[in-house]
């Protein structure tokens, strides 16, 4: 793999538990990147959907076992949205 690839995946991020709600069971992975090795889903798609950027990944909801680190991302997320959002009024004015 290219060496950025590799970096961006050995982010924090990627390597914290989470969990899938498929149709008939809920299946908890201790890694992002465990997931996306066992499911076949994009680990950029499973992030996203665990933060709330988009709803769901692979037909199936994504979320971030409770603590610390939910909390920071989704946090992160939205004052990134609401910072694009303040950008684009103030374009619009």
């Amino acid at each position: 793999m290219n060496e950025k690839v590799l970096h961006k995946r050995s982010q924090r991020k990627y390597h914290l538990p989470v969990i899938g709600h498929f149709a008939d069971k809920s299946i908890r992975f201790s890694t992002i990147v465990e997931a996306e090795r066992v499911t076949g889903i994009n680990y950029n798609l499973i992030f996203e959907a665990c933060i709330g950027k988009i709803y769901r990944a692979g037909n199936a909801l994504w979320e971030y076992e409770k603590g610390n680190h939910y909390i920071k991302y989704k946090a992160m997320y939205l004052r990134a949205l609401e910072r694009s959002r303040e950008l684009e009024n103030k374009k619009v004015q």
